[in-house]
């Protein structure tokens, strides 16, 4: 592209040129692209002086293309129609009334997809777009209208509009304990076999700052970092768990309906808040939509939160 600027003065004049060139017509190309006939001439005239060549015979109501002009056409053409089709296949189409919510993978797995269905009953024309990824989008350039979000603010990109704290202690499932002869009480997650995540988010919490947290020494730091069994998702690390393959980090309001089903059991009665907590973040500088305001109050409602800051209403 920069060699290209340095061979033209503006690429306005490619643009002029393959609507001339395709419709045979400068009247046809001024009509196409919104301008005079007069200003198509000109700046088909003033591509010919740059390029020092001819482009177009003008003949009686039409023009056609020199030997030079036919060669650029076919490159032009090409190169236009290439830059179309790529358009086509990464839009994103804009749909009314649809909210593009961005979440974890395991937010989305253990506390939103139990309760989507009381949202969509109640909002039955409200069209969702779950994006679930443990990377933290930029939410000025992702095509998303709201986040859940785990950190400590301020959010360059985004506001935070209410919040929750999380509480994290080792859980695992009541098999395992029974098979091992412990009770969720008085089990030593120092007997118990570890799951351990790599976690994207530095803020969530691994095993060897548990570890710190609690006192349990160098041997635990380096029996959690010698895990048997690590998975890459948080969400695998928790099924796993689940199956009674060992003891993993669970967290309150993730784990929430875990916990209170009894699937999964926390171990003993110490736990960690950190500081950073779950925020409902919207992009930085714009107000959300008259939908993408539903999901909101419902999302907060849901999760029991007072708004951290009223909420401007898009009339």
């Amino acid at each position: 592209m920069t060699l290209l600027r340095r061979n033209l003065s503006s690429l306005n004049l490619l643009t002029t040129f393959e609507s001339a060139a395709r419709l045979g017509s400068f009247t046809l190309a001024a009509a196409e692209l919104g301008v005079t006939q007069a200003a198509v001439s000109l700046q088909i005239k003033a591509l010919e002086r740059e390029l020092n060549t001819p482009l177009f015979i003008r003949a009686h109501r039409r023009v056609l293309l020199t030997p030079a002009g036919k060669a650029l056409s076919a490159v032009v053409g090409a190169s236009f129609n290439a830059m179309s089709e790529v358009i086509d296949t990464i839009r994103q189409p804009v749909v009314p009334d649809t909210v593009a919510i961005g979440i974890t993978l395991a937010f989305n797995q253990f506390w939103l997809m139990p309760r989507l269905p009381d949202f969509r009953a109640r909002h039955p024309n409200i069209k969702l777009r779950l994006v679930a990824d443990d990377a933290t989008p930029d939410l000025r350039q992702a095509r998303l209208d709201l986040a859940m979000r785990y950190g400590k603010p301020p959010f360059e990109d985004a506001v935070s509009l209410a919040s929750k704290e999380e509480h994290a202690f080792p859980v695992c499932s009541p098999a395992l304990l029974e098979r091992m002869g412990h009770s969720p009480e008085t089990a030593d997650v120092r007997d118990l076999p570890l799951i351990a995540s790599d976690l994207v988010n530095p803020a969530w919490m691994p095993w060897r700052t548990w570890a710190r947290s609690q006192r349990l020494g160098p041997a635990f730091e380096r029996a959690a970092d010698e895990s048997r069994l690590r998975f890459n998702h948080y969400s695998d690390t928790v099924q796993a768990a689940l199956n009674g393959e060992g003891v993993t980090m669970g967290w309150s309001l993730l784990l929430s309906d875990l916990l209170r089903s009894g699937r999964l059991v926390r171990i003993g009665s110490a736990s960690v808040t950190p500081e950073e907590r779950y925020h409902i973040v919207i992009p930085a500088g714009r107000d959300p939509a008259p939908a993408a305001r539903l999901f909101l109050d419902w999302l907060i409602a849901n999760l029991d939160l007072a708004p951290a800051a009223p909420l401007r209403h898009v009339p």
